[in-house]
């Protein structure tokens, strides 16, 4: 199974990611009709900024296999094996993560969490429970089956 998951996207987070290095440019733009070297550095550092956030978030994609759940965004990429995962559950969290919207999934970790907007949350966390599921009954017939069963 391989099942992929695009970004949320939240309008106002979007304009902010966006919109902040366009002012910028446009800023550096008007400032070189009174200084050409504060000028050029504003459109830099505007581009520079801009070019910054489009690494870090395009594309913005979670990946479900039938080994690990893949987080994408950007350059960053991340495989978390599913028998490292816990849970997920729906969450409003602010903390930085590879998400585009408010509209988040936490995902329990054994060492830690995860925070990513799936644009289908509950089609999402439907997903990775079944995978969850199947793996917890894999594992248990492993060790039903195991060297010890057959003696």
């Amino acid at each position: 199974m391989k099942k992929e998951f695009p970004s949320a996207v939240d309008g106002w987070l979007a304009a902010v990611l966006i919109g902040t290095p366009i002012v910028v440019v446009a800023f550096g733009a008007f400032m070189l009709t009174e200084s050409i070297a504060a000028g050029v550095i504003t459109i830099f550092t505007g581009v520079l900024v801009g070019g910054i956030v489009a690494a870090f978030a395009i594309p913005c994609v979670y990946t479900l296999t039938d080994e690990c759940l893949k987080i994408k965004s950007g350059v960053m990429e991340d495989d978390i094996p599913l028998n490292k995962i816990r849970k997920a559950e729906k969450s409003g969290s602010a903390w930085s993560a590879p998400a585009l919207s408010m509209r988040r999934v936490k995902i329990t970790l054994d060492d830690g969490s995860r925070v990513i907007s799936p644009k289908d949350r509950d089609g999402f966390i439907s997903d990775l429970t079944a995978l969850l599921s199947r793996e917890k009954e894999a594992n248990q017939s492993a060790q039903r089956t195991g060297p010890s069963a057959r003696r």
